[in-house]
């Protein structure tokens, strides 16, 4: 559907429109999710070429495809080209939107998780402690996107095996999980698992 929409795209709009590097995009999204990188990659990085001619350096979909190139390197576990492209987006988020935008937090996420996939917990925490303060502020205390911010801090401090700090946090999860989603659902029972774990674990070193 999205490479048909592309090529009628290109025959009528030509190459250097706006709706022809989101349709790249779309498609790089459609290899991302089938776990195709290197053919997600190359329809990410012909959204961004265009984007950078048509619409300028400082364009906030130009960040949000140095996001998704991110992500495929992450994906492949390339991760030093990960956080060029993260830190390239979350720079082009600052001057367009400021601080305290939710997609500026996203940005800090994303960097938080490849940080912990390279086992670099000091800088994965300062990351998501980041994304969490822009969440409550934007958000309020009781968002599922707060919560998530919550749960990667306890799972640094888990691994910290700073159980306490880890089971309050994972508690507040479970609790913001099973407000919004309702008890079944899958991430209320992670949290709830994180919390049993962590009790077991600070139990057995009291």
């Amino acid at each position: 559907q999205y490479q048909q929409s592309l090529e009628i795209q290109l025959r009528v709009l030509g190459s250097e429109h706006p709706d022809v590097a989101a349709s790249y995009n779309n498609i790089g999204s459609v290899y991302c999710e089938q776990g195709k990188y290197d053919e997600a990659l190359l329809q990410y990085q012909q959204s961004l070429e265009i984007q950078l001619r048509v619409l300028g350096s400082e364009h906030p979909d130009v960040g949000e495809s140095y996001n998704n190139i991110g992500t495929v390197y992450s994906a492949q576990g390339k991760y030093d080209e990960a956080l060029l492209q993260y830190q390239q987006s979350l720079e082009i988020k600052l001057r367009v939107y400021g601080q305290k935008h939710p997609l500026v937090a996203d940005s800090y996420h994303n960097i938080g998780l490849l940080y912990r996939s390279q086992g670099k917990d000091d800088e994965a925490l300062d990351q998501f402690k980041n994304s969490l303060e822009i969440r409550i502020r934007v958000y309020g205390q009781d968002h599922p996107r707060v919560a998530d911010s919550k749960y990667c801090i306890g799972l640094v401090y888990e691994e910290r095996n700073e159980m306490d700090m880890a089971r309050e946090l994972f508690l507040e999860c479970q609790r913001i999980y099973c407000k919004v989603h309702g008890p079944g659902h899958s991430m209320t029972v992670d949290a709830a698992n994180a919390v049993q774990r962590a009790s077991q674990c600070a139990g057995e070193s009291a």
